[in-house]
């Protein structure tokens, strides 16, 4: 396997270089060939034109014979035809512009909006300079200088575009040779060192006057040198290198390694500006080239008669845009090589070969000559000027010819070459490797942009310049970490509520291996690979319960499921459990005002903080888990921290937060993937993945279909127009940076005050901490090869209930975005006024999506199924659907989802019916009735689609369950979310009636129990029974109690060594295990009944009446809850000063538990008007798209019969 992917990537990279070859040289060619026959050519010693000039006027004769009418008009033709049309002149020049500046035209009309609105950051200047000045030479030597010259000496000149580094190194070198500081001898010889470089530069520079000085038939002769120094200091990337870091050239050198992206407005800028040079040039070419009736009008009549037979304009101008294309593909193919760490070889990039093997080629047509290039040339009207003078090249001029193409083939190759760089360097020094290519495309010179720059530079070179940060470095205050500069840090956050084992092991079997690939990537010694620091912290909500205790009262203790969660634990990171009176040095307790807190050691060396919520002392629900995470991770780490604001800041943009839903399963380079993601793109504020669920059964086959279409249609067009509106929370990565800017972490903490709060905030916190992102500014991105998996319900109850949360919220927050399309536009440039109009049309849809499958079912196929009149059909459908509605208003939910199953139930054999109705009237009235055409396409997208994700091919089988489920899910499901937007709990893992807190609904055999069980008779035999139970077990209980207490004296006169311990809770973030005052003095109260028990004062009924005081101190110590069975092979600690002075704040200000709002009177009738206000409003919607449908279905009753006579009746 390993094999045929390394010979498949050697293919490739084989396949591309030789593309990028060939396509360069193919540029050149016809780049040449369209601006040299732009004057034509007239001399008579051309071979090649004097041996093929046959297949030229076969061309004209074929031509001729074809559209004329008389003799007279072939005469004329040929005529025209050997003095250039002008409307051909004009297809030329319209050409080249083209190739030179349709991406600038593109890019103006695309961004002119961003640019004026002034949203495309700070414009650089000197990038706007550079890049007109070489357009500027472009343009010259393509419309003015070369029209004057042959294919031969216009490929010599490409070759003289390196003036300015061989300059550059002459200068250096005379620096280094008048150094005052060498010895006499050292300057010596580096003086005869610099003669080489002084020959080659005057060599070079000879290009810009040698066809003036042989007295050579050129016209404005000025403009060479002009067009030449132009293009040399416009090439820019070619001398600008490391060494210019710091200096005046410092942002060019950002930009060329792509340490600083070039911002919107400086692309705008720079586009306008060669387009506005290209055609100010033209227009000088077309008046100094005076050629005979060219005028405006054939420039409007090239663009707009696009006749390929007729006219050989329009085979120019589609030749042109042909070329656009493959400039594009080459583009793209160096920037694919780049992107899988290879580039093109040093030695056949295009830029060393593309001037000799187009020299070559042409040389080789011109001596021998071959004619098949002008019978192809014919067709185009072109020719290939081999010769354009009548003076042949003199030996002298041929010679120095062919050193300017070694020369330039030389400096190319200095230009290209792969850097090596010292794998120990780079990992203890460097952050990492850029690579990068030329922001803008230069038709003219394609080679250029072909070029892949790679450098390895710091953290700090990339992010921090004297514009952009000014602080005095000597101040005392200010603490620089050269940590902080290259390190990646990855907080893994779960959130996790009644979870069941599977699902619990699941997750951790994700973060175990994490765990082990971020160790094995620490300690890795390869170059350029991803390093991360990672912590794992996993809330645990409701994790509290009461427990009775022996001696009277109660505790509060972790719950059952935080026990299966510590067992999990413990059996899947290998720990054994220790002997007695020993502790597990991995396992550490501590008491927050939150609750308490586990913190882990996991193989690898990571630490998991397992955060152990109280509702009794804080606000549950997983939106304040994600509160607490962001303020603590975030807040008090980074921003608390005693760096400097530049540290702090680079912190942030190191840091991500993945995070995971309490049953996610995910391979460790899913999260690579997204955090590689992160990494390149600064822009980016929250990065997701795929998500696959895990179910059986019905309600799992539908969500598997309707996850897989969700993901290849929905998601994928959202990330490519715009970007994703709901980053999952079961498997996202959220940049720090981005979550503590203002309006985001901030606002995520506002209650729920109105009735529309509710749904938005607390019904879909993942939706609208993105919907938040995205009004900031911060792009959401996908990443369809970073897969997760999470659970999907599996009943049918729970899954109406999930989405009964989902519906409204993903409605209530697209409003909200689109409410707010003004901030969303002006800050986000992710986001488009088409994208807007896009969640318009999409909102709308879905609002409408009742009444349309309502309509489906009536109109378009249940009347062709069972042949009965329309309106008979719409009563049949409407009993129901009303039923159901009054039902909702009515009944309780059970009442409500089972009655929803029945019909359901119904309607499945309702559309199977009308599945096989459509077979049969695609099979009598053939595809190309509309309603087989209809079927037929959806079938075709989405078998299309499911075969362009073969590793989800499978899905597309479960698409006849989903096909079934259509009535179910858009009418029901759609008018139960609406109707029941009142109810605003989860409805979701709320089987278990003690961890909800609800009473458990007592069957009907559990009352007649109690009934019996209240009467006089029972209530007597079971007071005499209790009685003699209790005079049994009295001994037995007390002796058990004297049992603990004998536990508790051994717990407290054990001493173990605290060396490990110490270690592990210093790297727990400032955890130090000490007893707090309190338990001191509980154990001391201990240590005392135990003297008074040995000295024979501690008899039973006294031991009884001790172990009360015992129990009644514990409950007084905050730390009670550490001595259950199953905890104490874990060593306790205690939170620092700081961080618990921050919990406390925190819980002050955000988390403090208030009064119950729903038990608020108020909140109750709000919620019932806003449901009725939001139903009246859907209902008309729906009325109105419904009688449509029936006004519509009452004009075509005749088709109703002619679908009765044709179709299958049931």
């Amino acid at each position: 396997m390993i094999t045929a992917l390394q010979s498949t990537k050697l293919g490739l990279f084989l396949l591309i270089n030789a593309f990028l070859v060939l396509g360069a040289v193919f540029s050149r060619l016809v780049i040449l060939i369209l601006s040299t026959s732009i004057t034509g050519n007239d001399d008579s010693t051309d071979i090649f034109n004097r041996k093929c000039s046959r297949f030229l006027v076969a061309e004209i004769v074929k031509i001729g014979l074809q559209y004329a009418i008389d003799i007279r008009c072939h005469l004329f033709f040929i005529v025209t035809f050997l003095h250039r049309t002008p409307k051909l002149v004009a297809s030329l020049y319209v050409g080249l512009f083209l190739i030179q500046c349709l991406p600038d035209l593109l890019h103006i009309f695309c961004n002119a909006s961003t640019f004026f609105r002034r949203q495309g950051g700070r414009v650089i200047p000197s990038l706007v300079v550079l890049e007109s000045v070489r357009s500027f030479g472009l343009c010259l030597l393509e419309f003015l200088v070369f029209p004057q010259l042959d294919v031969h000496r216009c490929i010599l000149l490409f070759a003289c575009f390196p003036m300015v580094v061989l300059i550059q190194n002459c200068f250096a070198s005379l620096a280094a040779t008048l150094n005052p500081s060498l010895p006499f001898c050292a300057r010596f010889g580096r003086s005869i060192m610099l003669s080489p470089y002084i020959l080659l530069m005057l060599v070079v520079l000879s290009s810009t006057y040698l066809w003036a000085v042989l007295d050579t038939p050129l016209n404005h002769w000025v403009l060479m040198p002009i067009a030449l120094f132009s293009v040399s200091v416009g090439f820019w990337e070619s001398w600008i290198g490391v060494q210019h870091a710091g200096t005046a050239f410092d942002n060019l050198y950002r930009l060329k390694y792509a340490v600083r992206k070039v911002s919107s407005s400086t692309r705008w800028l720079v586009a306008m500006c060669r387009v506005v040079i290209c055609l100010s040039i033209l227009v000088v070419a077309v008046i100094e080239h005076k050629h005979k009736g060219l005028n405006l009008t054939h420039f409007f009549t090239v663009l707009v008669d696009f006749n390929l037979k007729k006219h050989h304009s329009g085979r120019v101008l589609l030749l042109c845009v042909c070329l656009c294309i493959v400039h594009l593909l080459l583009r793209r193919c160096a920037r694919f090589l780049a992107a899988i760490d290879m580039r093109p070889l040093s030695l056949f990039h295009p830029i060393v070969t593309s001037s000799l093997l187009s020299y070559a080629v042409v040389s080789f047509i011109c001596s021998t000559p071959h004619c098949f290039l002008a019978k192809i040339l014919s067709h185009f009207s072109l020719q290939l000027v081999c010769s354009q003078w009548p003076v042949p090249p003199s030996p002298f001029e041929f010679y120095i010819g062919l050193v300017w193409l070694a020369v330039g083939s030389y400096r190319g190759f200095c230009y290209v070459k792969q850097r090596y760089f010292n794998i120990h360097e780079e990992i203890n020094f460097n952050d990492y490797r850029i690579s990068s290519m030329p922001a803008h495309s230069n038709g003219f010179a394609i080679e250029q942009s072909l070029a892949v720059f790679q450098t390895a530079v710091t953290k700090q070179n990339c992010f921090v310049s004297k514009e952009e940060y000014v602080a005095e470095m000597d101040d005392e205050l200010r603490i620089r970490n050269a940590e902080v500069d290259r390190t990646l840090t990855m907080y893994v956050c779960a959130t996790m509520w009644h979870e069941t084992e599977e699902e619990m092991s699941q997750m951790l079997s994700s973060i175990l291996k994490l765990d082990a690939e971020q160790s094995l990537r620490m300690n890795s010694r390869k170059a350029n690979e991803l390093r991360f620091k990672m912590e794992g912290h996993i809330f645990f909500d409701d994790a509290w319960e009461d427990e009775q205790l022996d001696g009277g009262g109660q505790k509060r203790v972790p719950n059952p499921f935080f026990k299966t969660f510590f067992q999990l634990v413990n059996q899947m990171t290998g720990e054994s459990l220790p002997e007695e009176d020993d502790c597990l040095e991995t396992r550490v307790l501590v008491g927050t005002p939150y609750g308490g807190r586990l913190v882990v050691r996991l193989p690898a060396g990571t630490l998991l903080f397992v955060h152990l919520k109280d509702k009794q002392l804080i606000r549950h629900t997983k939106s304040w888990s994600q509160v607490m995470y962001m303020y603590y991770l975030l807040g008090h780490r980074i921003m608390d921290s005693p760096l400097s604001l530049e540290d702090r800041q680079q912190m942030a943009d190191n840091t991500f937060i993945l995070a995971l839903d309490g049953d996610s399963k995910f391979e460790p380079e899913a999260a690579l993937r997204l955090l590689q993601l992160m990494k390149q793109k600064s822009d980016i504020g929250c990065a997701c993945g795929r998500i696959h669920p895990i179910g059986r059964g019905i309600m799992g086959w539908y969500q598997k279909f309707e996850y897989a279409i969700a993901h290849w249609f929905q998601k994928a067009a959202e990330h490519v127009f715009g970007s994703v509106l709901c980053a999952p929370g079961c498997f996202s990565l959220f940049r720090a940076s981005a979550l503590m800017d203002d309006n985001i972490m901030h606002k995520y903490t506002k209650t729920a005050s109105l009735p529309r709060h509710f749904v938005q905030y607390d019904q879909g916190e993942d939706r609208w901490l993105s919907t938040l992102l995205l009004k900031q500014g911060y792009r959401i991105e996908y990443a369809a090869a970073s897969d997760a998996e999470t659970y999907a319900p599996e009943g049918f109850e729970e899954f109406f209930n999930q989405r009964r949360r989902w519906t409204p919220s993903s409605i209530a927050n697209t409003i909200d975005l689109l409410a707010d399309y003004k901030r969303a536009l002006s800050n986000n440039s992710s986001i488009s006024s088409a994208y807007i109009f896009y969640q318009f049309i999409v909102i709308f849809f879905s609002m409408l999506g009742p009444a349309i499958i309502f309509s489906m079912l009536v109109f378009s196929q249940v009347v062709a199924a069972f042949g009965v009149d329309s309106s008979r059909v719409v009563w049949w459908n409407g009993v129901p659907i009303s039923l159901f509605i009054a039902s909702c208003f009515l009944f309780e939910s059970n009442f409500q989802l089972t009655f929803a199953k029945v019909m359901s139930l119904v309607y499945a054999f309702v559309m199977l019916a009308v599945l096989v109705a459509t077979s049969s009237q695609i099979v009598l009235e053939t595809v190309i009735s509309p309603t087989s055409m209809f079927i037929v396409t959806m079938v075709l997208i989405f078998f299309t689609a499911a075969c362009m994700h073969p590793r989800e091919f499978t899905n597309i089988i479960y698409g006849c369950v989903f096909f079934l489920m259509i009535p179910s899910t858009y009418v029901f499901l759609s008018l139960y979310s609406l109707i029941n937007l009142n109810v605003i709990n989860w409805g979701t893992r709320e089987a278990v009636a003690k961890a909800t807190g609800q009473a458990k609904p007592k069957s009907p055999l559990e009352m007649w129990m109690e009934k019996i069980n209240s009467s006089k008779p029972a209530r007597l035999c079971s007071r005499m029974l209790c009685r003699v139970i209790q005079e049994e077990n009295k001994m037995e209980k007390i002796e058990k109690k004297i049992d603990h207490i004998n536990q508790q004296i051994s717990d407290i006169k054990a001493n173990p060594t605290r060396e490990e311990r110490d270690r592990l809770i210093e790297e727990g973030e400032g955890m130090e295990v000490k007893g707090n005052e309190e338990e001191t003095r509980v154990e001391e109260e201990l240590v005392e009944i135990e003297q008074k028990k040995e000295d024979g004062q501690g008899q039973a009924d006294g031991g009884v009446e001790q172990a009360g005081q015992i129990e009644k101190m514990k409950r007084r110590s905050k730390y009670a809850w550490m001595d259950c069975d199953y905890l104490k092979v874990c060593e306790r600690g205690k939170l620092k000063d700081a961080e618990n002075t921050f919990w406390k704040q925190l819980i002050e200000a955000y988390l403090k538990k208030h009064k119950d709002v729903l038990s608020i009177k108020w909140v109750p009738y709000r919620m019932i008007i806003h449901r009725l206000n939001t139903m009246i409003g859907a209902f008309q919607d729906v009325k109105q798209w419904t009688q449509m449908g029936t006004a519509k279905g009452a004009d075509s009753k005749e088709d109703d019969e002619r679908l009765l006579n044709a179709g299958p009746h049931f």
